[in-house]
């Protein structure tokens, strides 16, 4: 996972962003293996990248 602006003070508004929108999606938050602050991403609107890998039976 990939922040903007990531500082591990941010760490609680990070979390709780996490829980809403698991909330909202009807799933259970994972924790992110890796977590990367950043300057930027591809667009200056864009503050986080998810990168995820699905699995499909």
């Amino acid at each position: 996972m990939y922040v903007v602006g990531w500082t591990p003070d941010k760490m609680p508004l990070f979390i709780e962003g996490v829980a809403r929108a698991s909330a909202r999606l009807g799933t259970t938050p994972v924790p992110p293996g890796t977590l990367i602050g950043v300057a930027a991403l591809a667009a200056p609107e864009y503050l986080v990248e998810v990168e995820a890998t699905a699995v499909v039976d």
